[in-house]
């Protein structure tokens, strides 16, 4: 008696404790959820990474996409590491929808006013932003899940044959009910099926197992939806619950169903209940309804996903905004311009912003190291923030409608044998191919370098030219003064600039109107006290171009 006493009370003390550690646990992460939010992501999982984009790869796929940011000009932007500085999201769903919500800009103007409604709400809200961020982190993230899969391709992940799993299933209770007629030959054929049934399961079980992560963490999608709406929102989310709502109603037979397929235990009773498993092989039957459901209801589903998506999103996007010190909701414009007012890109800890009006196509030159590439893609990237995430780092920026196309970080490619050169005009090739279907934002860095000058600057004012007469607005970086001097009457022209002295040189950041007139590239070299005749000699060699316009031999 003494030692079932003492055996109680160490079961009610661990029970107590592992309550407590718990409620703890919940406390603790609610106060991180506090502190973090409106701060910049201090860590990237890098676990998620190789799946975070399968839900965009498939939509491109099997959807028609009428406007798509292209791998180029996310590659020039550097759009990897924008998503993860704006990546705050609980959940897998989030992360997905938030990458592909980057690479598809919207023309529809009532997309944005949805967005932002929900963003403000969890802005103006954080009482019940935390209480979805606690509901959406026990969704939480799974890497290479391939729920997107069930949206695009479901057909792919139903096991063939699935009335087959059905019947199996009903032989066993058919020989039981044998056995009131004759024992022998019932019990026989109850043994034989459930021999039958045992091979089936254990042969075909990798069917089921490589589509075990997909199964489970769909099943997690439903009850984060079951969690969502057994929450009493207030006013300004019930419109948006009410519409997962609608879409979960074909799903909710399955929410409790799915978490226990292939997950056995190890206790007595766990053990007898995988037995029935294999005999009614339930695993089979119950992945089979779930694909079947999922497939006939395909739309509903990709909804859910969809507005769960937005949900993580929202809140992630509202810390963005937090984070940073100036945010602004674009304006957009019938007629094709570009305006910004204290534009900065996103990524710099300490930037410096800048003004800019683009109502024609223009040249930025300056010297390297000046802050021509940075600009640049900081209005690239603004662009395409416009136009998917209804957000821009600057205190005022509009422009129109456009598909955003960047020629800035070109490689050469030794799998397909392509030199710097040929990489360079193909992607020049894929931006005129492109302005021919579509209003374009250009952006260029450093036409035509790989190629000799006098050649670069014939090609390059060729292809400026042609785009100056076509539907799109570019914005050039250039060394090349005498591009400048060519364009003189269709391109307005801007620049950067910096100050040499014996002891420094330094970058003021700062945009100037019209074409760079420094010669700098000799300065440097006087300052980092290259020997003097070299200094001389390479002066003595401008000086005789700039009045003969020849190179003399030397």
């Amino acid at each position: 008696m003494g030692i079932l006493f003492f055996v109680g009370i160490g079961i009610i003390v661990f029970i107590g404790y592992s309550l407590v550690s718990d409620k703890q646990a919940r406390i603790k992460f609610r106060q991180r959820l506090v502190n973090e939010f409106g701060k910049a992501p201090t860590g990237f999982n890098p676990d998620i990474w190789g799946s975070v984009s399968d839900y965009w790869d498939r939509k491109l796929k099997y959807e028609k996409i009428d406007v798509a940011i292209d791998e180029l000009t996310w590659s020039d932007l550097d759009m990897d590491d924008v998503f993860k500085r704006l990546d705050t999201c609980l959940t897998s769903v989030g992360d997905e929808v938030l990458y592909a919500t980057l690479h598809e800009p919207k023309w529809k103007e009532d997309t944005f006013k949805d967005r932002e409604k929900l963003i403000n709400f969890f802005t103006e809200n954080p009482k019940e932003r935390l209480e979805i961020q606690m509901l959406l982190s026990k969704l939480g993230k799974s890497s290479y899940n391939d729920v997107s899969a069930l949206i695009f391709e479901s057909e792919l992940k139903a096991l063939k044959n699935p009335m087959v799993y059905t019947i199996l299933s009903i032989i066993p209770l058919f020989c039981i009910g044998i056995c009131l007629f004759n024992v022998t030959i019932g019990l026989m054929l109850f043994i034989f099926s459930i021999i039958i049934n045992g091979i089936v399961y254990y042969y075909f079980k990798k069917e089921i197992a490589k589509n075990l992560l997909t199964i489970h963490y769909l099943s997690a999608i439903l009850r984060c939806c079951n969690r969502l709406l057994a929450y009493e929102t207030t006013y300004g989310l019930e419109d948006f619950i009410e519409k997962i709502n609608q879409d979960n109603r074909h799903f909710k037979v399955l929410a409790g169903k799915l978490s226990g397929v292939m997950m056995g235990g190890t206790s007595d009773l766990d053990l007898i209940l995988d037995y029935l498993k294999i005999i009614t092989l339930y695993d089979y039957r119950t992945y089979n309804k779930a694909i079947a459901l999922i497939a006939k209801n395909k739309e509903a589903f990709h909804r859910i996903y969809q507005n769960i998506g937005e949900l993580d999103m929202a809140i992630a996007l509202a810390s963005f905004r937090k984070s940073l010190p100036n945010t602004v909701n674009p304006v957009f414009t019938e007629e094709f311009k570009v305006i910004a007012a204290d534009l900065y890109h996103p990524l710099l800890k300490a930037p410096i912003a800048n003004d800019i009006e683009l109502r024609q196509n223009s040249l930025i030159t300056g010297s390297n190291a000046s802050g021509k590439s940075t600009f640049v893609k900081a209005l690239a990237i603004n662009s395409i923030f416009a136009q998917t995430i209804y957000t821009c780092t600057a205190s005022s920026f509009s422009l129109a409608h456009c598909l955003p196309i960047t020629s800035m970080a070109v490689k050469d490619d030794i799998l397909t044998g392509d030199s710097y050169f040929m990489a360079e005009i193909k992607s020049l090739k894929r931006t005129i191919d492109q302005v021919s279907s579509y209003p374009c934002l250009c952006f260029i860095d450093e036409i035509l370098k790989g190629t000799n000058t006098i050649e670069r600057i014939a090609a390059s004012s060729a292809i400026l030219d042609y785009l100056d007469r076509n539907n799109c607005l570019c914005l050039i970086a250039t060394h090349d003064i005498e591009i400048t001097n060519i364009l003189a009457n269709t391109y307005d022209n801007y620049h950067f600039q910096e100050t040499i002295t014996d002891e420094t040189i330094w970058f003021d950041y700062q945009l100037h109107t019209g074409p760079a007139r420094t010669k700098n590239a000799i300065a440097l070299l006087n300052y980092l006290e290259f020997d003097q005749e070299i200094i001389g000699k390479a002066n003595s060699l401008v000086d005789t171009f700039a009045e003969t316009e020849k190179w003399p031999m030397i």
